[in-house]
């Protein structure tokens, strides 16, 4: 499910609920102030408050309602600060006022202060028990602090006490979603729908519950309908993208990722993701470029490093490989894929040191991945440490036996010779990843020439992406063939 906030649009947070009083019908600062269906400006709304907060003129219930309204076009503009101060001024005048409590509380989500929302929420259902937005909001704090019971709880007395809010259902959907309950999500969002047959919202949260479940027709369909009710629904069509992608349906991945991209020039994942469907294409400079771009945008993003690092790996650019391997690293230092990436692309340059580092920390982190075992071995053994024998012993306790790739652990503690290890395979991918790791072995002792060809059968049956088809060609490199 995207983080994006969408789940929570600002048009519907911030509304004043009470209506106009009745001693000012005719005033136009009333008017501006109340905002009703937000036809004004929110810096009029706010003129118009201020105007009667200053007047002198108004009873305290009517200050309280000027006041929550400033508030409301205060959060209107993001300014969260001020709005709770107006809201604080409407409780002060109104102690019982269950609308700037929930307002305020909306305020708080928007700060991020969870605990002062739900009190504040708790404040507005106590003095309407039949508060609908305050139970949704309640819901939306408790969501945000990863309690998914409770807000659950929350968005069912929502929809119970309005059958009708398609609100509630939507976001009680999320929380299932987020419990891995994608039928109850589904079932969620398919009500909501009922509800607002254009909430596209809706549509999309569906589709990534469908995406979820691997039904990827269902969910393109969902969120081909999206975009078709809003054209200008970007993430939409960056969904979409990625559901073909799923499919390795790349060209059709592309297309709906450069419409995302067309729709917002600023959408880094958008660029991310289109480099992610180049790459698979096995085109990498303009997996570089789209990747490059992703960076230039959010010059954080850790993955389109990541991801840049990779392209280069494929076009054997290592040195540049390693410089965008560190960055991620340097910018995310628990960022363990990147430290993976950077120990296997060390050891195709023949830097053992560093490779067997980065690989400690991955094993560390990992101890049952049994490539980074495996490569971490190589490294030590490579590098003419006496204990990478030791060391191998110590990690492979933490692999699966007999499973493939086991056996090229006792492979390489003696304990299974070259021919048991390729009987071992099952798969054409397991019989070239033996003929690298023989080849290693042989290297190890010495055996230049019985290594060349065991490589060399590695490079011709590997697929190219693989690290062993990668190592096997720097091997070969080395040996000068």
């Amino acid at each position: 499910m995207r983080a994006s906030g969408s789940a929570f649009a600002l048009a519907w947070i911030v509304a004043a609920v009470l209506p106009v009083p009745a001693s000012a019908q005719m005033s136009q600062n009333w008017t501006w102030c109340v905002n009703k269906d937000n036809v004004y400006s929110s810096d009029l709304a706010i003129n118009g408050c201020t105007a009667l907060i200053q007047s002198g003129k108004e009873t305290r219930k009517n200050l309280a309602i000027a006041f929550n309204d400033r508030g409301s076009a205060y959060h209107v503009k993001q300014e969260y600060d001020r709005a709770v101060a107006d809201y604080d001024q409407a409780i002060k005048l109104d102690p019982t006022y269950a609308t700037a409590f929930r307002n305020r509380g909306l305020a708080y989500i928007e700060k991020g202060e969870y605990d002062r929302a739900i009190a504040d929420c708790d404040q507005a259902i106590r003095f309407n028990s039949k508060y609908v937005n305050a139970f949704n909001d309640r819901g939306r704090a408790f969501f945000a602090k990863g309690n998914y019971d409770r807000a659950i709880a929350d968005y069912s007395d929502a929809v119970r006490l309005d059958p009708k809010y398609a609100f509630g259902f939507r976001n009680r959907g999320l929380a299932y979603y987020h419990k891995n309950d994608y039928d109850r999500a589904i079932a969620d969002a398919s009500e909501a729908i009922r509800l607002d047959p254009k909430y596209v919202s809706a549509f999309d949260d569906r589709g990534d519950a469908y995406f979820a479940k691997r039904d990827y027709d269902r969910a393109i369909a969902d969120y081909g309908e999206a975009v078709r009710i809003d054209p200008k629904y970007y993430s939409g069509f960056n969904d979409r993208g990625r559901t073909f992608f799923a499919k390795r349906d790349y060209d059709r991945a592309i297309a709906d990722f450069s419409e995302a991209i067309r729709i917002e020039p600023k959408y880094a994942i958008g660029f991310r993701n289109r480099g992610l469907a180049y790459y698979r294409k096995n085109d990498h400079d303009r997996a570089i470029a789209d990747y490059s771009e992703a960076i230039r945008i959010d010059p954080k993003y850790v993955v389109a490093i990541d991801d840049r690092g990779d392209a280069y790996n494929a076009k054997q650019d290592y040195d540049r490989a390693i410089a965008d391997y560190s960055e991620a690293i340097r910018l995310d230092p628990d960022y363990i894929g990147a430290y993976r990436s950077r120990g296997y692309t060390n050891l195709y340059v023949a830097n053992y040191g560093g490779a067997a580092s980065d690989l400690a920390r991955v094993v560390q982190r990992q101890p049952a991945e049994a490539y980074s075992v495996l490569w971490r071995y190589l490294a030590l053994a490579r590098s003419g440490n006496q204990t990478a024998g030791a060391g191998l012993e110590t990690d492979a306790k933490n692999l699966k036996q007999p499973d493939w790739p086991y056996p090229v652990v006792e492979l390489f503690l003696g304990r299974r010779t070259a021919e048991a290890t390729l009987a071992a395979t099952t798969k054409p991918e397991e019989k070239c990843e033996a003929q690298f790791y023989i080849g290693e072995s042989h290297l190890i002792r010495g055996e230049r020439d019985r290594a060349a060809e065991l490589l060399k059968a590695a490079v011709e049956s590997c697929p190219k992406d693989f690290i062993e088809a990668r190592g096997a060609s720097a091997e070969l490199k080395r040996l000068g063939q």
